[in-house]
């Protein structure tokens, strides 16, 4: 069943909320909020092509869609370092001492960020393709 656009939507909510969370120095959510918008997107994209997957390792989800897109492979190294952000950002007991939050910085989000956008939009793009093939 194509969910595509939906998964879609649903990454383009988590960016919108990493760019809201970035306005009030919410540096670790934000961080967050872009891997799961890259992993929506990702799973989106694959989707689009047919293929339905589940987890939430983003690189390898991407791995997967190179085998289709060769294009995204030039992602790799954002996507994996978006992957690193996953479960860190969210439990302080990940680290010795302080809050999960105080672990991550604004240059951090900022780079989070500008990842994430660029990796939304070829997802993006490849299910608007597909979307615009069917319609033909």
């Amino acid at each position: 069943m194509d969910r595509s656009l939906d998964l879609l939507e649903d990454a383009e909510d988590f960016l919108g909320a990493a760019e809201d969370l970035f306005k009030t120095g919410r540096w670790s959510k934000v961080c967050f909020n872009c891997q799961q918008s890259v992993d929506l997107a990702i799973k989106a994209a694959l989707n689009s092509l047919g293929l339905e997957r589940r987890g939430y390792d983003a690189s390898e989800l991407l791995e997967e869609l190179a085998k289709y897109k060769g294009e995204v492979e030039r992602f790799r190294d954002h996507v994996r370092k978006l992957d690193q952000y996953y479960i860190p950002t969210r439990y302080a007991n990940v680290f010795s001492r302080g809050s999960a939050m105080e672990h991550y910085t604004k240059e951090q989000a900022r780079e989070a960020l500008d990842y994430a956008r660029e990796i939304f939009g070829e997802m993006k793009n490849i299910v608007s393709k597909r979307e615009a093939a069917e319609r033909s």
